[in-house]
């Protein structure tokens, strides 16, 4: 069904929409006003074509479907933020990668009988079968979330198939009514506000390629495309459900899906919660509460690639959420001075972070841009997250010590 738009991409559309409405004579009361009706979604031949109601496992497993709406992940084939068919479970981390000031929907669909494994550190072991679903929606003020207040930018699918996980991008056209495969990724024109600024960039999809950039996990035999969120210190939070609020992992273990959960949840170390909205209250913060909340956000948003079994193992910045700073100072980057870059800033960076100065250290410095080359993460973002640029300036100058004389 096609949905109203007020949000980011389509805000002028939808505009000027109603500006020819009300100079032909017509408006949205008008008892003679022809309701328009459901488009039609595209049929696909062979196993993407199947017919049914629940999900199609066979075309999941097998086949890159060309329509999103061929897998019947959701009952809505137009909404992949509600409704997820069968025993569909949607989640949320306690402090996201920050993609561009886009709201996130995401869904777990495990088969039936089966479990995932529990890991203290890792992305849980999913079973074949497993399909993982994101959405991507971007509101024309992010003062106002929400399906109906939101343009609809991708869905991007994990699938476990037998030969392992499979990443597919799909991108929706402007009605908001198709989701399409594009393996070769797209770039799309889009504008939204965030605290009254208005902000005109090119979101970027990525390609199939770029996805194993960031889920690659090596071992000293193998590299395996593992997801990167599911992960026990950022599910061990609540959840609103639509029965209710209940923790994340305890509604996992109860609906059969997570294998060998701690019965002591208070025990698993967790990724606290940091939001925009918190950045007023840095201030306000502990050094305690600042590592903790400035080490989760470099967990989520570098540590996937900045840690030795990631891509950028070799730089020696290992950002884990359960490495110690105070044991691993040189790897969180304290007075080290990076293995491949140049500073072309002006102000002469020496080192990745320097205690106390960030102004002075290559870690802030580098996702304080937006220039290729320079920022971090090198994909992914087209805008400056401001919240986490504060949030991890406040952690440097909260830091002790300094890294005298290599900074003078």
């Amino acid at each position: 069904m096609t949905k109203p738009r007020s949000g980011g991409l389509f805000a002028t559309l939808a505009f000027s929409s109603s500006i020819l409405l009300s100079a032909c004579g017509g408006s949205s009361s008008d008892d003679t006003a022809k309701t328009p009706e459901t488009p039609a979604i595209p049929q696909e031949s062979g196993v993407c074509g199947q017919s049914g109601e629940g999900i199609n496992h066979d075309a999941l497993m097998s086949t890159n479907c060309q329509y999103l709406s061929s897998y019947r992940l959701f009952n809505d084939p137009a909404n992949p933020t509600a409704e997820p068919n069968e025993d569909g479970i949607p989640y949320d981390l306690s402090t996201a990668l920050f993609s561009d000031y886009t709201s996130k929907y995401r869904f777990v669909f495990v088969p039936d009988g089966e479990k995932a494994q529990y890991s203290e550190n890792e992305a849980f072991d999913f079973p074949v079968g497993t399909v993982i679903t994101k959405t991507f929606s971007l509101p024309a003020s992010t003062a106002f979330r929400g399906f109906d207040n939101e343009a609809m930018l991708e869905t991007r699918l994990l699938i476990h198939r037998a030969n392992g996980w499979t990443a597919l991008p799909y991108v929706w056209d402007k009605e908001g009514n198709l989701a399409t495969f594009k393996a070769a990724g797209a770039f799309l024109d889009v504008s939204t506000v965030h605290n009254g600024q208005q902000f005109d960039f090119t979101y970027e999809v990525p390609d199939t390629n770029m996805c194993k950039q960031c889920h690659q996990f090596n071992t000293a035999d193998s590299s395996l495309f593992t997801p990167i969120g599911p992960k026990a210190r950022l599910l061990n939070n609540e959840y609103n459900y639509a029965g209710g609020t209940e923790n994340q992992l305890a509604h996992w273990d109860a609906a059969g899906i997570l294998a060998a959960l701690p019965s002591d949840l208070t025990a698993i170390a967790t990724v606290p919660a940091y939001e925009d909205k918190d950045k007023p209250l840095l201030t306000t913060k502990s050094d305690e509460d600042l590592m903790d909340l400035a080490k989760g956000y470099l967990d989520i948003n570098c540590a996937h690639c900045h840690r030795p079994e990631g891509g950028a193992s070799n730089t020696g910045l290992h950002l884990e959420y359960w490495r110690s700073y105070d044991n691993n100072q040189t790897a969180h980057g304290r007075c080290k001075t990076p293995t491949a870059y140049t500073d072309r800033s002006g102000n002469g960076l020496k080192v990745d972070l320097v205690p106390g100065n960030a102004e002075q250290s290559i870690l802030h410095a580098r996702i304080n841009t937006v220039k290729p080359r320079e920022r971090m993460p090198e994909i992914g973002r087209s805008l400056v997250h401001q919240e986490g640029v504060a949030l991890v300036a406040s952690w440097i100058n909260s830091l002790p010590g300094n890294c005298d004389p290599l900074t003078n």
